[in-house]
């Protein structure tokens, strides 16, 4: 057997063992955050585009050549890439009474996807809810944003930590019945949760709590990387959770290889679950049930929380 056979043959049964989806997705996505898009665009992401579903574009306000934007924009959508730019952008236009100018522009650049956020502006969920469905009455896919970076600024919290679960499931449910097609959780939150080291058990509990009555498939979790390698243990924890298809969004450039290695378990964060479960099948159902280590001895001292 040549070896391009052998290594196809190998990667064929591992991806029949992680169960992972492919393009186009409706679970497992992955969307990728890009901050620079002269310099992370299309052509940074081009060899693993079978593994991006989405893009959301952050710097498109700052740009004095606009056609770096265009050209990334219809890069990513050859790529079948579904593209969005920051929720930021949304907001600043709501303040400027141009969303419908801000929308004609979208369609223009071939955008198909909108994120609809209000950190900023205060808006109610009343007001949340006809804004999701003006956007998607004008053919976008719509994202809706849960929860607020701050916990001072978010009646869905209790405190930095915990939320309110009935509150959080109530405003995610409304979302959805307005049209959104998903939900990103705001990635504080979801970090707070689960915690930086996933110290937060009684948020864990929480998280899970919301997530059985919201149906996951239409959430996407915002990921911050606490540890700045593109390992973080938030990601590894929620594989472990929800499975290798749990959707994931604020995935860097830099990351996606990692992260994918962690959705097909042979990566070190989790110990090499799908490694485990391949020599004894009879320690767990699934791959990503395997007990994953103590992630404490791994922490470096300074970062450890104190009893």
């Amino acid at each position: 057997m040549q070896l391009q056979e052998m290594m196809r043959d190998f990667e064929e049964q591992l991806n029949r063992d992680s169960r992972r989806t492919k393009k186009p997705r409706t679970t497992g996505i992955t969307m990728i955050l890009i901050i620079d898009v002269a310099n992370q665009g299309p052509s940074y992401i081009k060899s693993n585009q079978d593994l991006v579903d989405r893009v959301k574009l952050i710097d498109t306000l700052w740009h004095k050549d606009f056609r770096i934007v265009e050209r990334a924009v219809a890069d990513y959508r050859d790529m079948n890439i579904d593209v969005a730019l920051g929720g930021t952008q949304f907001e600043i236009a709501k303040a400027q009474g141009k969303m419908q100018q801000y929308l004609d522009m979208l369609k223009a650049l071939g955008v198909n996807e909108v994120e609809v956020e209000n950190h900023a502006s205060g808006a109610s969920l009343a007001q949340t809810r006809d804004e999701i469905k003006m956007v998607k009455d004008q053919g976008f896919k719509v994202v809706s944003e849960l929860g607020k970076k701050w916990a001072w600024k978010d009646e869905t919290r209790k405190n930095r930590d915990l939320v309110h679960v009935d509150m959080v499931v109530d405003q995610a449910m409304q979302m959805i019945e307005a049209g959104a097609d998903h939900i990103y959780w705001e990635g504080m939150v979801v970090r707070n949760l689960i915690g930086s080291y996933l110290e937060n058990a009684e948020g864990q509990a929480q998280f899970l709590d919301v997530v059985r009555q919201v149906n996951s498939d239409r959430m996407i979790f915002e990921v911050w990387d606490a540890r700045k390698m593109g390992n973080s243990p938030i990601i590894a924890w929620l594989v472990h959770k929800l499975g290798p298809n749990v959707n994931l969004a604020n995935i860097y450039p830099t990351q996606i290889k990692t992260t994918e290695f962690m959705r097909h378990g042979v990566f070190y964060e989790m110990d090499h679950p799908y490694m485990r479960w391949s020599h004894n099948k009879d320690a767990a159902e699934n791959w990503w049930e395997i007990a994953p280590p103590d992630y404490a001895v791994d922490m470096q001292k300074q970062y450890r929380l104190k009893d």
